[in-house]
C-alpha cells in the first residue's frame, strides 16, 4: 500500500499545510525562507511560520545557515523526512555550497509561483516519464552506470497536460543564480539538446533575477534548435509505411520554446567565502 506522504510528515507532529509545504521543500529544494511558506499559506509576517520553524528546529529536522543583514535560510536535512517522502538519499538533505543554495530558493519560489504545474519530482520519475512515455533513447539519459546524467537531475522538469503525457508540452526550468555568463546554460543546452530533440514538444525556460543574460541565452537557444531534426527515413514496404504513418501521428511535432522569467525576489547573501564564476558563486553543474 502507498503511503500518502503529507500523512506521513503529519506523524511527526506537523499540521496539514505545515507537511505540504515541507513535502514541497523537501522534493524540490531542502532549503526555504520564512517568506516562501508565508506565500504558502497566504499569510504575511503572521505567527504561523514562527511555530512550524519553532517544532522543526526543536524536533532536529533543520538548521539555520547564517546570512549577511540578519535574513535567515533553513536547510530541511533530517533524513527520516527524506525517507518519508521515499527519497532517503536526496541530494537536498546534503550541505550545498552558497551559489547552489541560492538556485534552490529560487526553484521553491518557480514552484510556489507555478503550483498548476505537474512536476517529475525524482529521478525515477523522469526517466520513466522520458524514457517510456516520450520515448526518449536510454542512451541520451543515463550515465554509464546506470544513474540518471547530472544535467538532467538539476534540471526542474513538469509536464503542462497530465492527461496527454505522451504529447504534452514538456517544460525544463534552468535556474540563473545570479550567472556573469552564459557559459553554464551553453553547456547544459549541449549536453541536453538531443534530449529536448526527442521530447519535441517542450519549452526551456531560463529563470533569473536580473535580465543579464536573457538576450545571450535567447541567442543560444534559437541557434542550438535552428536546423530542423533529422527526418525518419521512409521505408519502402507498405505495411512498414501504415506502421510509420502511425507513429508519426503519435509523435508530437518538433516545437521547441524560450522563455525567460524574472524572479522579483532577494535572496540573502551567507557568511560564508564563495568560489569566483558568478556574481553569487561558482557555474559548475551540480
Amino acid at each position: 500500500m502507498t503511503v500518502d506522504p503529507i500523512v506521513a510528515l503529519e506523524s511527526l507532529g506537523y499540521t496539514e499545510r505545515e507537511a505540504s509545504f515541507l513535502y514541497l521543500v523537501a522534493v524540490h529544494s531542502g532549503y526555504f525562507l520564512r517568506r516562501q511558506f508565508d506565500y504558502f499559506i497566504d499569510r504575511n509576517k503572521g505567527s504561523i511560520v514562527m511555530r512550524l520553524l519553532e517544532k522543526a528546529r526543536v524536533a532536529g529536522h533543520i538548521e539555520l545557515l547564517d546570512t549577511t543583514h540578519r535574513r535567515q535560510v533553513y536547510h530541511l536535512f533530517y533524513k527520516p523526512i527524506y525517507r518519508l517522502i521515499g527519497a532517503p538519499n536526496s541530494q537536498n538533505r546534503r550541505v550545498k555550497g552558497d551559489a547552489d543554495v541560492r538556485a534552490r530558493l529560487m526553484k521553491l519560489d518557480y514552484v510556489l509561483e507555478n503550483d498548476h504545474e505537474h512536476y517529475l519530482e525524482n529521478d525515477a520519475e523522469k526517466l520513466e516519464y522520458l524514457a517510456q512515455t516520450r520515448g526518449v533513447a536510454s542512451e541520451i539519459l543515463v550515465t554509464s552506470n546506470g544513474t540518471l546524467r547530472p544535467e538532467i537531475r538539476s534540471l526542474l522538469v513538469s509536464v503542462a497536460d497530465r492527461t496527454r503525457p505522451a504529447t504534452s508540452l514538456v517544460r525544463f526550468m534552468f535556474i540563473d543564480e545570479g550567472l556573469l555568463t552564459t557559459n553554464k546554460f551553453g553547456r547544459v543546452l549541449a549536453a541536453l539538446s538531443a534530449v529536448m530533440r526527442a521530447v519535441a514538444h517542450f519549452e526551456l525556460i531560463y529563470v533569473a533575477t536580473s535580465d543579464h543574460n536573457f538576450r545571450e541565452a535567447a541567442a543560444l537557444f534559437h541557434k542550438t534548435f535552428a536546423a530542423a531534426p533529422p527526418q525518419r527515413q521512409q521505408p519502402l514496404d507498405p505495411e512498414w509505411t501504415r506502421t510509420d504513418q502511425k507513429l508519426s501521428q503519435l509523435t508530437p511535432p518538433f516545437h521547441p520554446q524560450f522563455t525567460t522569467v524574472l524572479l522579483r525576489f532577494s535572496y540573502p547573501s551567507f557568511q560564508r567565502n564563495e568560489p569566483h564564476g558568478s556574481r553569487h558563486g561558482s557555474e559548475v553543474v551540480q
